[in-house]
């Protein structure tokens, strides 16, 4: 018997318009849901092409992809989840080798997959041989990463909505913390050597400079998110760690502080603000 697959694509605005790449011929165990931000009405349309049995589109306003994927978790159905972007693609196969993964490990809870990239592209980052259990999260992308969907909704576990793009300075980690948090709630975590989604080499997190304000926020607040208060003491630490290399690229360490020790404290004032499923 097949496993229900539904993939679970977030996209803003314009962007649902690109959606007919990433969408395949249907096929019986797969299912789409398009979670759709807007941010203006003009936005709304939805195109022809989405108009299928096998696709379930639904809009909410405003930005922020951590609230678009946890719209697609609550409207998730079947069996296995899979995260997408307006900006991948698949293959059937593809699909044939996720339900196979889940067949084969009936004690897997969340797995981890590599991204293909284009043709004269490097990897999309350098990858893990052979198959690995995870005790802490590693750095991951969200669509690298399916799901038993039972599972998640069991154990109450959603994005942190603080975090990811959309945001104006917690632009990551969001899936870092997603994985952590399955790991935290006894959910096994595996990663595969094996290809599961298309994307191009380039992505918008990676043209970000090293000490960019964003990024020290995020260091800060996933520190801060993973560890609790001592992430106050680690911004000290990181900051005289790091002393040699802030000078090296002409940054002021003080600032580099302020900003690393100003997204701990968001955190910690926040915390009892976070949404469940």
């Amino acid at each position: 018997m097949s496993y229900k697959i539904n993939i679970l694509v977030s996209t803003i605005d314009s962007g649902i318009q690109d959606l007919d790449t990433v969408i395949l011929d249907p096929k019986s165990n797969v299912k789409y849901i398009v979670s759709h931000q807007y941010t203006d009405e003009k936005y709304k349309k939805i195109p022809d092409f989405l108009e299928r049995e096998d696709i379930i589109v639904s809009q909410i306003f405003g930005r922020g992809v951590t609230k678009s994927r946890n719209n697609a978790i609550r409207l998730a159905d079947g069996e296995i989840g899979l995260f997408a972007d307006d900006d991948v693609t698949y293959k059937e196969s593809y699909f044939d080798r996720l339900e196979k993964r889940f067949k084969e490990n009936p004690n897997l809870d969340v797995a981890l997959f590599k991204i293909k990239t284009g043709r004269g592209e490097p990897e999309y980052k350098n990858y893990p041989n052979k198959v690995v259990q995870y005790t802490n999260a590693p750095s991951v992308g969200t669509v690298e990463m399916a799901f038993r969907i039972k599972k998640i909704r069991d154990k109450g576990i959603c994005f942190d909505e603080r975090f990811g793009a959309g945001q104006e300075l917690l632009i990551g980690a969001d899936e870092s913390i997603f994985v952590q948090d399955c790991i935290d709630a006894g959910l096994k975590v595996k990663f595969f050597p094996e290809y599961i989604v298309g994307h191009p080499f380039e992505s918008s997190v990676k043209t970000i400079p090293k000490y960019d304000k964003r990024r020290i926020w995020v260091t800060g607040g996933f520190d801060c998110r993973i560890n609790g208060p001592i992430a106050l003491v680690k911004a000290f630490l990181g900051t005289v760690k790091n002393l040699p290399d802030l000078l090296r690229h002409k940054k002021n360490p003080i600032a580099y502080f302020y900003h690393r020790i100003s997204a701990v404290l968001y955190i910690l004032k926040t915390n009892n603000n976070q949404r469940k499923l």
